[in-house]
């Protein structure tokens, strides 16, 4: 029987692989995803979550980006950052070859209680400019994945393809798309790939894969990015249609609400 972390989305003690081009919305989920995992509140306004203390490692942005964006959300979700099991460190130097980062983290891991939600934003930063494709590379990511898993986290490793085929959700394949990162994509057990929808309003679309289990929700769904005129608070929540699919064809990949 699965144990989910996020209900029908996201099975807990999985390495999850958040995959997308530059600008689809990457960041906004996996920090959305953090908050709501930490503070025990549905995830996208819809999926239920079970709480657990969540540690998120952000090489990618600027940490006045990051710390931004980061309060943003907390205030469109009306939670208090101090009072939840979150723990985030921004341009800390994780490494991904450095003995002491990876025993620095899964002591960290070992001091939560119960099993913690674990965010490495993103592979490109933490691979030290190694290349994705890189088999001996890719491996030893791997390795760090399954470790951490093994060690009770949910893992959750944010990767950006690179692609200049036009994506077509019908017929997405997340192998297909990861391109020279095969190896990271078979070495997943639960995929996410994002990517930026051609909208006036910031909107994302979301296919989910399980790759070790069946997942609840295994249709691309659609997320849009709520926030004020002035910018103090955003948040993504669940759109109620696909952008390049209508009729008929909308209703058909449009996943079931999680009660």
């Amino acid at each position: 029987m699965v144990k989910w972390l996020v209900e029908g989305l996201i099975p807990e003690e999985h390495a999850v692989l958040l995959l997308g081009e530059r600008h689809a919305g990457k960041a906004w989920l996996a920090e959305q995803l953090a908050v709501c995992v930490a503070s025990g509140m549905r995830f996208l306004d819809t999926f239920q979550v079970y709480q657990q203390p969540v540690i998120l490692i952000d090489e990618d942005s600027g940490t006045e980006s990051f710390k931004r964006r980061f309060y943003r959300i907390a205030r469109g979700l009306d939670v208090d950052l101090a009072v939840i099991p979150l723990l985030c460190y921004s341009r800390c130097g994780f490494l991904l070859w450095e003995d002491s980062r990876r025993r620095w983290l899964m002591d960290l891991i070992k001091q939560q209680k119960g099993k913690p939600l674990v965010i490495i934003d993103s592979m490109e930063k933490v691979m030290s400019g190694k290349a994705p494709g890189d088999v001996d590379a890719e491996a030893e990511a791997g390795a760090l994945w399954h470790e951490l898993r093994d060690a009770g986290a949910t893992v959750m490793m944010v990767h950006q393809m690179s692609t200049k085929k036009q994506v077509h959700i019908e017929d997405w394949d997340v192998t297909h798309l990861a391109l020279n990162s095969t190896m990271l994509v078979e070495g997943c057990d639960t995929a996410l790939v994002a990517f930026r929808a051609p909208t006036k309003r910031t909107e994302f679309v979301i296919k989910p894969e399980g790759r070790k289990v069946k997942l609840k929700v295994d249709r691309p769904f659609s997320v849009v990015l709520q926030e004020n005129e002035k910018e103090t608070w955003a948040k993504l929540v669940l759109a109620e249609g696909l952008v390049e699919l209508s009729g008929e064809g909308a209703k058909r990949v449009l996943p079931q609400v999680i009660e």
